[in-house]
């Protein structure tokens, strides 16, 4: 062979590589990027996975796991179609039957109808998982494919900063209040040099497009919700009373004119004339107000409301930029243009942490109460606002004869009960007064400070006595146990059914596969998997106490998991471990950082304290990165390695429902029990690397 001919097939070859290494970022870039928009989607468009939360996560990473584990020829071939029938299922979601057990659904209660609503919800859970799981089966076969034609520490640095670049990549689409249709364009064009075959497999792709671009109301896409307006009521047929707002498809609020001038043009109009006793009561209980802190401000009403009575200063905390950008739009009073209100795009309870201001007053408004399990909480929010350390955060910054007043559509009793309990624990034993508001939603009106001692109007009913009953056995909430809608410490039916469900059907589809490959090699990267998760999901608990519960910190977050996991197989290919000494620090890590998580907060104090306490709390992934790193560097068949890192990530995700029993103090002990099992399957690999070793010296 000539000089010439060995350089061509070397050019050949390393063009080929290179080529394998494109694909392979691309398909990384991809699965994480729909693994974010499918999240985003499903749970806005189907309200039945508004409280199964991490499903749509769960079923995605046990789709891109199978697909590593090679994919079934259909479903590759059937690509595109199946990510259309997904994404046409969430576009028409308003013809599609969506049954919901209800979160309190209970078993014991038979009947033919309830078991049919059963039969249902299950069907129609899996349905949808079902679609999640062979859209990513196809791209999990590509990222398999590529990796098993790469060194294994080479292709897994390109799948993380694939992924990496997806997630950036979606966050800047959120951040740019991007709607699902400029989402799927940008996904579905970057599709095309990996899936894309016949001209009818273009056409239908464009058809998801055009389809999902057209919307029949003013809808608006916020990092966090999908936010529709409506104009509703009338005073004159030239005059418009309200605007009324739903986000994920749930009633939000409703911005209507107060003002003095308009209820005496419209006395009779409604809603006006339902809701302007809530939005008085506060001002009915404490007459004199300077600074005002309202929290939940939404669209304007509660600012509006403190305007109209003298307020000087109001501060107005909303977490949602969108919700506010409309207020200061459409809000018919113009609350948010006064120059005696300052707004501030932040969470809750971030902004407690980070005032030092004192007022007369602070109103919480309907917050997120009435969607508390069904928010966008893309990646798994918590809300910590509605806490014993939340209440006592709030009350730090009342002044001597300052007062509280919360609204909540307490429309379960064990709810009214908890934030009666939680609240008294908060304001060292003296109870709220509780006042029943029956204006737009139907709850309660919790008074503490000052203003629980003052009159309370006679036609305002009280339900202190009532609910001083009720909330003697009252789970007290916690930045522990923040579950404000459950009523016992224990995981729903709904979740239990739809997680039983998915497993065994994942179970029995992949079990053969996972047989043929279990060994102490693959079940430590199994382990490494669930301890990943769970990980990720203690971070993102530690960090929404510091940070807030925002759609930043869980960037934040994601990024920096994958950020160190980069670091830690660039280290990985240039040095080697003591796998004990690794596996040692993790533990020492992760059981500190759930005994001591206020490490968190004092690292956060110090100069660039955000960086550093994201660096602390995320420090345990760089040592599991280079435990997974070291031991991937040396195996076989990487995709199978990953893809069985992945499957463990699914348990991790199941797992992780263990904070409503335990707090979520549980998820940091279940990732030690983990860590600690995927050490156990260490040594047990190393032994019988060891062994084969021997033997193979003696046979020499």
């Amino acid at each position: 062979m000539s000089i010439s001919s060995s350089q061509s097939a070397a050019n050949i070859a390393g063009g080929q590589a290179h080529h394998r290494l494109y694909r392979l970022a691309l398909a990384s870039f991809l699965a994480l990027y729909f693994e974010l928009l499918v999240i985003r989607y499903v749970s806005t468009e189907f309200q039945v996975f508004g409280t199964l939360k991490n499903l749509p996560l769960i079923a995605s990473f046990f789709g891109i796991g199978s697909g590593m584990l090679g994919a079934h020829r259909t479903l590759r071939r059937g690509f595109v179609f199946i990510g259309a029938a997904l994404f046409l299922l969430a576009r028409f979601r308003s013809y599609v039957p969506q049954p919901s057990l209800g979160w309190q659904y209970q078993v014991g209660h038979a009947g033919v109808s309830r078991v049919w609503l059963l039969a249902g919800y299950i069907g129609f859970v899996l349905l949808v998982l079902w679609l999640i799981v062979a859209f990513f089966s196809g791209l999990g076969a590509e990222i398999g494919e590529s990796l098993q034609h790469t060194r294994p520490l080479q292709g897994y640095g390109v799948n993380l900063a694939g992924s990496l670049a997806g997630m950036l990549a979606f966050t800047l689409l959120s951040f740019l209040r991007t709607p699902p249709v400029v989402w799927l364009s940008v996904g579905f064009v970057l599709l095309i040099p990996l899936f894309l075959r016949t001209w009818i497999q273009l056409a239908v792709l464009v058809l998801v497009v055009v389809t999902t671009g057209i919307t029949r109301h003013e809808t608006y896409w916020s990092p966090y919700h999908r936010i529709d307006i409506q104009t509703v009521g009338s005073a004159s047929p030239s005059s418009s009373v309200a605007y009324s707002l739903h986000y994920n498809h749930l009633w939000y609020q409703t911005m209507v004119d107060l003002s003095p001038e308009f209820m005496r043009e419209h006395p009779a109009a409604e809603p006006n004339r339902s809701v302007r006793g809530y939005y008085e009561l506060p001002y009915r209980l404490v007459s004199q107000v300077q600074d005002v802190l309202i929290v939940g401000a939404g669209t304007g009403n509660d600012v509006a409301a403190a305007l109209r009575h003298g307020a000087q200063h109001v501060d107005a905390v909303e977490i949602d930029p969108v919700i506010l950008d409309l207020g200061r739009r459409y809000h018919p009073e113009h609350p948010y243009q006064s120059r005696r209100v300052t707004a501030y795009v932040d969470d809750a309870r971030a902004f407690f942490r980070k005032s030092t201001k004192k007022y007369d007053l602070i109103v919480f408004g309907f917050l997120d109460s009435s969607t508390l399990l069904t928010s966008f909480s893309s990646i798994r929010l918590d809300n910590y606002i509605y806490t014993r350390e939340g209440f006592e955060a709030a009350r730090k910054l009342l002044k001597p004869e300052g007062s509280l007043v919360l609204a909540f559509a307490a429309t379960r009793s064990f709810a009214a009960n908890r934030l009666f309990a939680t609240l008294t624990q908060a304001f060292d034993g003296v109870e709220p007064r509780a006042l029943v508001t029956s204006a737009s939603v139907l709850g309660m009106v919790y008074v503490e400070g000052a203003a629980r001692d003052h009159l309370i109007p006679a036609d305002i009913p009280e339900a202190t006595a009532e609910l001083h009953a009720g909330s003697q056995k009252a789970q007290v909430a916690t930045d522990n146990w923040p579950f404000l809608y459950l009523e016992t410490r224990s995981v729903p039916v709904s979740l239990q059914v739809a997680l039983a469900t998915f497993v065994i059907t994942a179970w029995l589809w992949q079990r053969k596969s996972v047989r043929q490959r279990w060994n102490s090699r693959t079940a430590e990267f199994f382990l490494l998997g669930a301890g990943f998760l769970l990980l990720e999901t203690n971070a993102v608990t530690h960090l929404a106490l510091l940070f807030g519960s925002t759609w930043l910190v869980n960037a934040a977050v994601i990024s920096a998991f994958l950020f160190m996991a980069l670091a830690a197989n660039a280290m990985a290919a240039r040095i080697r471990i003591s796998f004990p000494l690794c596996y040692a620090v993790l533990l020492l890590l992760v059981i500190s950082g759930t005994v001591l998580p206020s490490l968190g907060w004092e690292a956060s104090r110090f100069p660039h304290g955000a960086f550093l306490a994201t660096v602390w709390t995320a420090l345990p992934v760089f040592f599991s990165g280079l435990i997974f790193s070291s031991a991937f560097r040396r195996v076989a068949s990487p995709s199978t390695a990953l893809a069985m890192n992945l499957l463990g990530a699914v348990v991790g995700g199941v797992l992780e429902n263990a904070t409503m029993i335990g707090g979520t103090m549980a998820v940091g002990f279940l990732a030690v029990l983990v860590y600690a099992g995927a050490w156990v399957c260490s040594v047990a690999r190393q032994q019988a690397g060891a062994a084969n070793t021997e033997r193979l010296g003696a046979n020499i």
